[in-house]
This record gives structure tokens, sequence and C-alpha cells, in this order.
């Protein structure tokens, strides 16, 4: 039986998106090309910054070593990265009614600290208030799909794994959660997780 939601953050709960982030700090598209070649080819990039293992001073010329040619334009992304994010109109009230169904709801997600807390301040991430706990992976310096951030969010909490579904956008994410005994599916939309959400047998 499933007890506890545990969903992702980014593209589930909030929106946000580099292009327009860019759009909004007047890049062009030449300049857009550029930033997203060098620091979006491999996402992988920005592991660093979620594990939060490195300082924002850090973290920005480990960027720029990607692609020195253009260190100006990354500092100027990175420096505006966040200001794109945006709270998704369903997401109070759909943990509002998982809540109320009788469900615990948990977050586990791959955030920097500087960005988690900016898309607090702009907004965006407006539903703390609402969760039974989380954990950002900057808080452990653990990222998904790595087992440790799972099972961190399992011991933290008293959590029976088996009795959690983790809602994510990256399939790699599902299977990581899939392979710490919990139950997941992968978020391609609203509509479509909640039907998927009730087909395993979650009331809400």
């Amino acid at each position: 039986m499933i007890r506890n939601i545990v969903f992702d953050v980014g593209k589930v709960l909030i929106g946000w998106s580099p292009e327009k982030s860019m759009d909004m700090t007047g890049f062009t598209a030449e300049e857009k090309q550029a930033v997203m070649k060098a620091l979006f080819t491999d996402v992988s990039i920005w592991n660093e910054e979620d594990r939060g293992v490195k300082s924002r001073d850090e973290m920005f010329e480990y960027l720029v070593s990607q692609a020195p040619e253009i260190g100006d334009l990354i500092r100027r992304f990175y420096e505006n990265a966040v200001i794109s994010v945006t709270p998704m109109d369903y997401t109070r009230d759909w943990i509002t009614a998982l809540r109320s169904a009788g469900y615990r709801v948990y977050v586990l997600s791959n955030f920097g600290e500087y960005a988690q807390k900016r898309a607090v301040e702009l907004g965006a991430i407006n539903f703390m208030d609402l969760l039974d706990g989380y954990i950002y992976s900057y808080m452990i310096h653990e990222i998904k799909p790595d087992r440790a951030i799972y099972d961190a969010l399992i011991s933290k909490y008293g959590l029976n794994a088996s009795e959690c579904v983790f809602v994510d956008d990256v399939e790699r994410n599902v299977q990581g959660a899939l392979a710490a005994g919990m139950q997941g599916l992968v978020f391609t939309g609203y509509e479509d997780a909640c039907e998927k959400l009730r087909v395993m047998g979650v009331e809400f």
C-alpha cells in the first residue's frame, strides 16, 4: 500500500527554462546557442552545483572552464539563471489533496543551495509549508540517481520504501528510486501523473 508520495521539484512542481532565463536577461539567439552548447550538452556539468560541494565562485570558475571563450556570457547567465522559475498552477492544490486523503508528501530533489533559496524568494517554491519533509541534494552532498539520496530520505523520516512512490520527470532518477525499493513513475504532465497514481491505488 502506498502511504507516501515523494516528488521531484524542477519540471514537476515548478517550471524553469534556461532559455527563458536568457531571454529575460537580453541574450541574442547566437549567445543563447553558445551557452546552451557549452553548459547543457552534458547536463552532468551541473552535478557539482546540485551536490553543494563548491562555493558560488568555485562553481562559476568550473563552468567557465567548460568554455572560457564565452566566460562573460556564462557569468551573465549564471548570475541570472534562476529568474525564470515559476510555480505550477496545480502544485499547492495537488499536495493539499493528497494530504487531505491521508498521504504524506515529501520532496527529494537535485537542487543547489543558492538556486533553491532563490526559487523560494521568487515565489516558485511556494509549497514548503505543505510538506511532511524534504531533502534537497545540497543538504547532504548526494544526488539522484545515486542510492544514497533515496536512503537518506527513508532514514530521516522513518519511511518504509515499499510504501513510497517517487514522481520525477527523469527516467534514470525514477530507476534510482526503484533500486532503493520505492515505487515510481515518470512525470510527463499533471493529468497523466494523477491517472498513473490512481492506477497504482492512490486515491485523492
